[in-house]
C-alpha cells in the first residue's frame, strides 16, 4: 500500500483513486460533482467559453487537467447547448450593436457601441470556429555581419556617385 509523505496510509478512499500498475486511471469528474457541486457546474460553464482552456481552467478552480478534460467528455452534450445558446445571445447583441452603430452616427456613443459589437462578433466568430483572418508579417533582421557588407557595398555606390559628379558634363552638340 502506498503511503503519503505525513506517514499515514492512504484511505481504500484516497487508494482507490491511484490506478494499478501500468493501468490508466478514469477521470470522470465524479468525484467532484459529489463533493463541490458548484465547482463542477462552474467548470461546466467555463468549458462553453470561447477561448476556454483545460490549463486555464483547472488552475482558476484548483483541481487536475484530467478532472476538466473528463468533465468536458462527461457534459459535452450540455457544453455544446450552451455554446449554441452563447452564440445566438451573441448574434443578438451584435444585431443590436451594429444597429445602434447606424443610429449614433455622429454622436459620442458611436465608439462604445462599435467596440461592444466588435467584441460581440468576435465571441460570435470564435464560438462558430470562425476565426478571424490574421494578417501575419516575417520581418527578417539581418546579421552584423550582413549589415557590415551592406554598408561597404553602400559606401562603394557613394563613392562612384563622387566620381560620376566629378565629371564634366557630355556635350550635346
Amino acid at each position: 500500500m502506498s503511503e503519503p509523505n505525513n506517514g499515514q496510509e492512504l484511505s481504500p478512499k484516497d487508494n482507490r483513486l491511484l490506478a494499478p500498475k501500468g493501468a490508466q486511471a478514469r477521470y470522470t469528474g465524479e468525484l467532484l460533482l459529489r463533493t463541490r457541486p458548484k465547482t463542477y457546474r462552474a467548470i461546466v460553464r467555463a468549458l462553453a467559453e470561447p477561448n476556454a482552456s483545460v490549463n486555464g481552467i483547472a488552475r482558476g478552480y484548483r483541481v487536475s487537467n484530467h478532472t476538466v478534460m473528463g468533465i468536458r467528455e462527461r457534459e459535452a452534450v450540455e457544453i455544446a447547448e450552451r455554446k449554441k445558446q452563447l452564440v445566438s445571445i451573441l448574434a443578438d447583441v451584435a444585431t443590436l450593436g451594429s444597429e445602434r452603430m447606424v443610429e449614433t452616427i455622429g454622436k459620442a456613443g458611436l465608439r462604445d457601441a462599435a467596440i461592444g459589437t466588435g467584441i460581440a462578433v468576435d465571441k460570435m466568430l470564435a464560438l462558430t470556429g470562425q476565426a478571424p483572418s490574421l494578417q501575419i508579417a516575417n520581418i527578417w533582421m539581418p546579421s552584423e555581419e550582413e549589415r557590415e557588407e551592406r554598408r561597404q557595398a553602400h559606401a562603394r555606390l557613394d563613392a562612384i556617385a563622387a566620381k560620376l559628379r566629378e565629371l564634366p558634363p557630355p556635350d550635346r552638340a
